[in-house]
Parts: C-alpha cells; sequence; structure tokens
C-alpha cells in the first residue's frame, strides 16, 4: 500500500550532507575550543611561573636589603663603640680589693688531682676517700684586682668609676661606684692602720691604689685567721698565682 508521507520520512541526500556539514562543523569548533582552552592555559601557568619568580625575586631583594641595612647598623655602631673604647682608654685605672680564694696546703704524693685517695672497704670494694691533705683547705684573702674608668670633677667632690663589659669591638660601660664623697668611703688612704680598715662592715668595698697595700692588709687579715704560711697551693698541688705574678 502506499502512503503519500513516506515521502517526507526519509531524509534526502542534501539534508544528509546538512547534517554531516553541520556534525563536522561542531567537532571544528570544539576541537578549536578545546585548543584554544590549552594555549591558554597554557599560557596562564607560564604567566604565574613568572609572576612567581617575580615575587621570590622581591622577597629576595627585601631581604638583602634589610640584611645590607642591618650590616650598616652594624658597622656604624661598631665604629662609634671603637671610638667611645678609645676615648675611656684615657681614663683607665687599676685598684686593687680585698678578695679571697680557697687554697690548700702542700699537696701529698699519695692522691689524685682532686686530692682523694683510693681505699679498701672491709667489703673488699674500694672507694675514693678524702685524703689528709684536703683538710688543709682554708679561706685565704688575697689581692684582686680592678680595672676600671674614672670620670670626675674633683673640684666639685663628684667621681664616677664604670667598669667595661664585653669583648673588644662590643663593649659598653656601666656606673660601678658614684658619690659626691666616694673618694673618702671606698679609697683607702694610704698609711691607713689595719684596725681601722678591719672593722668596716663590707671588706669588698675597700680600694687600694697599689697592690703591694693590699697583699700587706691581705697578709694582715691571714695573720689574724690563723692561716698557715704553705696555704698557697691549688686543689692539684700548683702553686696559686693572683694575675699580677
Amino acid at each position: 500500500m502506499y502512503y503519500p508521507d513516506d515521502f517526507y520520512c526519509e531524509p534526502s541526500e542534501f539534508e544528509m550532507q546538512v547534517e554531516e556539514f553541520k556534525e563536522s562543523l561542531a567537532k571544528s569548533i570544539k576541537s578549536e575550543f578545546l585548543e584554544e582552552m590549552e594555549r591558554l592555559k597554557a599560557e596562564n601557568r607560564k604567566l604565574q611561573g613568572i609572576k612567581d619568580n617575580f615575587e621570590q625575586v622581591k622577597r629576595d631583594y627585601e631581604r638583602k636589603k634589610m640584611e645590607c641595612d642591618r650590616m650598616m647598623r652594624e658597622a656604624e655602631n661598631n665604629a662609634k663603640r671603637m671610638r667611645v673604647e678609645e676615648l675611656m682608654k684615657r681614663f683607665q685605672t687599676f685598684f686593687w680589693r680585698p678578695s679571697w680564694e680557697y687554697l690548700y696546703g702542700p699537696k701529698c704524693d699519695k692522691c689524685d688531682k682532686s686530692r682523694r685517695i683510693e681505699v679498701t672497704l672491709p667489703s673488699g670494694n674500694k672507694v675514693k676517700d678524702e685524703c689528709e691533705c684536703d683538710k688543709s683547705r682554708m679561706k685565704v684573702m688575697v689581692p684582686e684586682k680592678m680595672v676600671r674608668y674614672e670620670l670626675a670633677d674633683r673640684d666639685r667632690g663628684i667621681a664616677a668609676w664604670y667598669t667595661a663589659c664585653g669583648k673588644e669591638g662590643e663593649r659598653y660601660y656601666k656606673l660601678d661606684y658614684a658619690g659626691t664623697v666616694f673618694a673618702e668611703k671606698n679609697l683607702v688612704v694610704p698609711g691607713t692602720s689595719f684596725d681601722v680598715l678591719e672593722k668596716q662592715e663590707n671588706q669588698n668595698s675597700l680600694l687600694f691604689s697599689t697592690r703591694e697595700e693590699c697583699l700587706a692588709y691581705c697578709e694582715y687579715l691571714n695573720e689574724k685567721n690563723l692561716v698557715p704560711m704553705d696555704t698557697i697551693y691549688e686543689c692539684d698541688g700548683t702553686v696559686w698565682k693572683s694575675e699580677e705574678e
């Protein structure tokens, strides 16, 4: 049986070509779009890399600039400190004060350098014990050297002494003693009776102008404290020496 509508149900060759063209065009556009997207992504990654690199260069520059500024400040401060050190050398002065050290009598040849001797217990165990020569330890008065920097106005009776802190090139100075009647309270007048000096409460505050004067006072105190003359050794048996010896 013949149906008139069958003629319109089957696509014509032209319509098929149109559909193929549309499909081909769509694929072509999609391909070009995808290629463009990939190109833009690659370009974006490249630009991001340039941006990241630029930020890193910027950070490195800021870091180096800060380091350079720090080094410049340090150089300037060191130069100032060096000038201060050179200036303060003109005001350097020395004093001695009575101090003390734990010293010993002569060391025997039976003990080790710590004055310990090995003994055997009834159980057979061996232990370290105090040697007899270790019992000679006593507190001995000795002169201690003090380096100070004096800034004074003697006409007004004002004096201030500073002590240096820190290593060379990085030194700073802090106030040690100050007062309008400073010398009368701390600096020992040559010839002052040792009996008078001994009555002062703070012996460390006594300051002598020479080591000889301070040493004589220390020997006076040691004699009064019944310190034996041979109490002059370190724990290991070496003779103790002060800074000036």
